[in-house]
């Protein structure tokens, strides 16, 4: 297979696209692609971000190793590979379709958050959040041909904010919903006073009273001793008389355990001696667990936004981020350090013209103001920059990809620049354009000189074929009398010795094989020459004609010959006469002996081609002499066990190919053989009929 620099590495996929047939999609093999699709199939097989690429009209469909994770498993992969869009994407084509055609049609591009496109995978329809954005691609006549999808899915994040959503209205509800244990304690007695709500909190009934001890039992093992210490710290008159703390409670009859929060306050007489102490109790389990799950996602989220970072510092291109109007340089990765021809002290956290004053007055600056009050994805290739290198300006060419970063808002709070240095790669196409050029004239001149060698190859194939055919019937003639004469011997009333009339016989035998050896010589080479005439044929009807032509034959060796349902296709008739001839005559002729012959001829159509299989059970033959079978002359057996002159498969194979198809064949040594034909179900020029 041919290797294509724009294909290097891209793991999994870049090695599914350096695999891929492409010369079965419209867009045809890589040597022929537009340098525009070239570039952005590197950019994305390159790039860690996820990428999906539609291109050409039937929206071929390309990504990489970040974006395969959203295909699933048992799901589009790998099959998304290469294939139409309409096709990969049934369940969602009337959603997506809009956003490609209007991309496709006014050139701009659009943005989606957290959108919800069901897709199939994992062997169901899912339900997945998208942030996407979809950019044109223009083709290298500068027309858009293509669609360009970075997109993170964002389906995790999505249901994390949804199960917080939830939780935060479960908790707001209780708080307001929910009824609050209130209770009083007497200090004189430490016996409570509480209503139904907190009794059945401690496992009570509702007419029973609570002591001090049976409260503090309910709590918590771990928590007694410090609610006990607040509790004496509140009947402290020093303290001021308040409490409040949270603790566990375990309700001894159902078991189920509850985070509370108690207030109050204790009142006290003029000696300062505690008269009542009462407050409320208040069950906070639900807001504890909601509070526990928000800190979870908050963890996820700067967890996830730590590895977005993480992955801009090992990427294998140039990545960085630019914040606010200003484009300060927040994090870059040492490629684009690299690119830039500038060191991490010079670039970080610096305006981006401030610490690259040479990139001034290029154009970028209007470039990038653009994109950030547009929120405008923009993608160019091969763009012009001046650079420095080691104290000199030089002049580079890169591709670049600039993407909006966007707030919680969905406000542009910098640019993702993605960038690949292609100055080598310019200067190389430019050089081979050059000589392209240069072998292109070279070429033009030996047209005429080449033109005139077919004329000459033409006129010699026409006397070659003139002569092979008048030699074929100058050959006959000798034959037939030589198997006359022989013949007339054979049969003379005159008595001669048995010895002669072996020879006699062997020398019939002989002449009537070298006249069949003529006739089909003959027969093998007028497949070539004479001019094809195409007309419908009914292979039922062939078929019907020949088993009719061996009613005798099939009748000795009592065989079976079944067939059905054969198409009509369009041929020429005397060439389907001899393919299906030749055919059902070998599979009588190499028959078993252990059991009468049976012969099957089955058809299927697809894609415009129909695949006729003639299955035999006789002798069979080794598959390694599959080709070397349809060679002319070519026979597996000596010619005293089998009759012919080995040049019938090879008129079938002609034949095949006289109607643009083929014919293969498969088999195992007492197995029977196969035979598989492959033609057009409609001729070129009668296609239009």
């Amino acid at each position: 297979m041919q290797s294509y620099v724009f294909l290097t590495g891209g793991g999994e996929m870049g090695e599914r696209t350096r695999q891929y047939d492409w010369t079965k999609t419209s867009i045809g093999s890589p040597d022929h692609w537009p340098k525009s699709l070239r570039g952005i199939v590197a950019t994305i097989l390159s790039s860690r971000f996820p990428m999906f690429l539609w291109w050409g009209q039937d929206l071929i469909q390309f990504y990489n190793d970040a974006y395969r994770p959203s295909l699933g498993n048992e799901g589009k992969h790998p099959t998304a590979l290469g294939q139409k869009g309409k096709d990969c994407w049934p369940e969602i084509w009337d959603i997506i379709y809009p956003l490609i055609s209007q991309v496709l049609t006014t050139g701009e591009a659009t943005w989606s958050e957290d959108q919800l496109v069901p897709i199939y995978r994992n062997g169901a329809i899912e339900d997945v959040y998208w942030t996407f954005g979809y950019s044109p691609i223009r083709d290298d006549e500068d027309k858009i041909n293509g669609v360009l999808v970075i997109c993170t899915e964002t389906t995790q994040k999505v249901n994390y904010l949804q199960e917080l959503t939830k939780s935060k209205r479960e908790l707001e509800f209780a708080i307001d919903a929910a009824d609050l244990g209130t209770w009083d304690l007497n200090p004189r007695t430490n016996r409570f006073t509480a209503n139904t709500r907190l009794k059945e909190w401690f496992g009570l009934r509702p007419d029973e009273e609570i002591e001090l001890p049976l409260a503090i039992a309910v709590m918590h093992e771990e928590d007694r001793q410090r609610v006990t210490d607040a509790i004496l710290r509140a009947l402290d008159p020093a303290s001021g008389g308040y409490y409040e703390i949270e603790y566990r409670i375990t309700n001894p009859l159902t078991g189920v355990l509850r985070m509370v929060c108690a207030k109050g306050k204790a009142l006290f007489n003029e000696e300062s001696k505690p008269i009542r102490f009462n407050g409320t109790l208040q069950d906070i389990t639900e807001q504890k667990q909601a509070e526990i799950k928000e800190q979870l996602a908050r963890r996820k989220i700067e967890e996830s936004e730590r590895n977005f970072r993480n992955t801009i510092l090992v990427a294998p291109v140039a990545i960085c981020i630019f914040k606010g109007p200003q484009f300060v340089v927040e994090i870059a990765n040492e490629r684009m350090f690299e690119l830039w021809g500038k060191t991490p002290a010079e670039m970080l956290h610096k305006p981006l013209f401030e610490g690259l004053p040479e990139g001034r007055n290029q154009g970028y600056e209007e470039l990038l103001t653009h994109i950030y009050n547009t929120g405008e994805t923009h993608i160019a290739q091969e763009l012009s920059a001046k650079l420095p290198r080691n104290g000199v300006i030089e002049q580079h060419y890169i591709d670049v990809l600039y993407e909006p970063e966007r707030g919680a808002n969905g406000d542009v709070t910098g640019i993702i620049a993605v960038a690949i240095l292609v100055t080598e790669q310019v200067k190389a196409r430019r050089q081979i354009e050059q000589v392209v050029a240069e072998r292109t004239k070279a070429l033009a001149e030996r047209t005429d000189a080449l033109a005139e060698a077919n004329k000459n190859l033409e006129r010699s194939n026409a006397e070659l074929s003139q002569f092979a055919h008048i030699a074929s019937h100058d050959l006959q003639e000798p034959i037939r009398k030589v198997v006359t004469y022989a013949g007339m011997l054979e049969n003379s009333p005159q008595n001669m010795g048995e010895q002669a009339k072996q020879y006699i016989q062997k020398i019939s035998t002989a002449s009537r094989r070298m006249q069949v050896l003529i006739r089909d010589i003959l027969t093998y080479s007028e497949l070539s020459r004479r001019s094809p005439v195409f007309e419908p044929v009914n292979l039922q009807t062939i078929v019907g004609e020949m088993q009719v032509e061996f009613e005798l034959l099939i009748e000795q060796k009592c065989a079976r010959l079944q067939y059905h349902d054969l198409p009509t296709i369009d041929a020429i008739p005397l060439q389907m006469t001899q393919l299906f001839s030749n055919l059902i005559s070998n599979a009588l002729k190499y028959s078993r002996a252990d059991g009468p012959p049976l012969i099957t001829i089955t058809s299927s159509i697809k894609d415009q081609q129909v695949h006729i299989e003639i299955r035999d059970n006789g002798i069979g033959f080794d598959q390694q002499y599959a080709d070397h079978i349809f060679s002319i002359f070519q026979r597996l057996h000596r010619k005293t066990e089998y009759s012919g002159t080995g040049i019938g498969l090879a008129m079938c194979k002609r034949i095949a190919q006289n109607h643009q198809g083929d014919i293969t064949a498969t088999s195992e040594p007492g197995q029977g053989a196969t035979f598989h034909i492959r033609l057009p179900l409609r001729h070129q020029k009668t296609a239009g009929r």
